[in-house]
């Protein structure tokens, strides 16, 4: 007669010599249902996220979000989400490899609204060599794009038709991006060509410039 009793010594023989079974199903469950939470989860359309990438490679974004979006959700009620990222993609010749990687996987795949970034890569992807951003003089003429004097001769570039354009706005006044470790001087506001939010993106230009230059007047 076959013995089928369950005692302790059996027990621990099983344990001993199956565990890993044990540990391999738990894996897989929390990787099935984080792989579920992921497909189901809910992502806001195009037009209700802008998405701001700020190529400086100390830049504190993680800080920037956080003080920044309760104003923004305040100022733009109709948009559901606000995403910044740093690309450590800054203006020298020897760049991370990983950061260059990180940007063309970005803008190929179309990600990101606005951009601030340095007037070398400015210059490389804007234009109508590098078609990336997208002309503004419309949204300037329209009052969509606030510039408040300030000297946009550095955001000019060839345009398609054989003139030139405005493809960026100098953030060079803004200081107040210091606070998140970012050197304006040398920096522009553009706008992704192909976002599919562009005139809430022309408008978050308008608006973080002036609160980058309001937060600088506030601390003194």
């Amino acid at each position: 007669m076959v013995d089928n009793r369950i005692t302790r010594a059996r027990m621990r023989h099983h344990f001993t010599y199956n565990a890993w079974k044990y540990a391999l199903l738990v894996a897989l469950a929390v990787f099935g249902w984080d792989l579920i939470y992921n497909m189901t989860a809910y992502r806001p359309p195009a037009n209700k996220k802008l998405d701001i990438y700020i190529l400086a490679p100390s830049a504190d974004v993680e800080r920037m979000s956080a003080d920044l979006n309760a104003e923004l959700r305040a100022a733009f009620p109709d948009q559901e989400a606000f995403n910044f990222l740093a690309i450590a993609l800054g203006s020298g010749d020897q760049e991370d490899p990983y950061a260059q990687m990180q940007f063309s996987t970005y803008v190929s795949a179309h990600e990101g609204d606005v951009f601030l970034m340095p007037w070398s890569r400015f210059r490389q992807y804007g234009g109508a060599e590098g078609g990336l951003f997208l002309p503004l003089d419309e949204f300037v003429a329209s009052g969509t794009l606030e510039l408040a004097g300030i000297d946009t001769s550095a955001g000019r570039l060839p345009s398609p038709d054989g003139g030139s354009a405005l493809y960026g706005v100098p953030a060079a006044t803004q200081k107040g991006l210091e606070q998140y470790r970012v050197d304006s001087s040398d920096m522009l506001w553009s706008v992704a060509a192909y976002s599919r939010n562009q005139e809430n993106a022309v408008r978050l230009v308008s608006w973080l410039m002036k609160r980058f230059d309001e937060s600088v007047s506030k601390s003194k």
